[in-house]
């Protein structure tokens, strides 16, 4: 698990706050927004969408049948599917290599030509949730340790729906 945080966090994807123990939606209902051999160039984000931090990282996007294959800077890749919800948003799920692996997702904003990241961080999530008059409770969210549960994708929705609404962006892609 520690090895495909790490590499989401690395890579196009997650923090691994949002999970569920099986995808929540599947190649069946799964968009492809990004042209295979893209590649982009990732900057940190601060709190006012403000680039910081070195350098960008680098990733190359992929497919090898139904899934995306995110390769950061010639790391392992890691397995994924977006799914457009509309407005412009794609949610993205992460798989691990282990059936008994938890699926991460994280959300992503069209942005021209490139994209903007939102990271859900469960007990961030949580305090910006209860600024709003609103819980876990509300999303139906179950704490796993240190992640936000999800058991249906309606609630997964709401949740990164709420995320955007609610917080800036962690990471801005663009295309190289």
């Amino acid at each position: 698990m520690l090895r495909l945080a790490t590499a989401l966090a690395t890579c196009l994807l997650l923090t691994a706050c949002f999970i569920s123990k099986a995808p929540l939606f599947g190649p069946a209902e799964a968009d492809y927004p990004i042209a295979a051999g893209s590649r982009f160039a990732v900057y940190k984000l601060d709190e006012n969408g403000k680039r910081i931090g070195d350098a960008p990282r680098h990733v190359t996007i992929t497919r090898k049948g139904a899934d995306y294959l995110y390769t950061v800077d010639g790391e392992d890749p890691v397995a994924g599917l977006m799914d457009d919800i509309g407005n412009g948003d794609f949610i993205a799920l992460g798989r691990g290599e282990k059936p008994d692996d938890a699926v991460m997702y994280g959300l992503f904003r069209r942005k021209g030509d490139g994209w903007l990241r939102y990271s859900p961080n469960c007990s961030d999530f949580a305090r910006v949730a209860a600024k709003h008059g609103q819980s876990r409770e509300t999303f139906n969210i179950t704490p796993s340790g240190n992640d936000c549960a999800f058991s249906t994708y309606a609630d997964l929705k709401r949740a990164m729906a709420a995320l955007v609404e609610y917080s800036a962006p962690d990471n801005e892609y663009v295309k190289e």
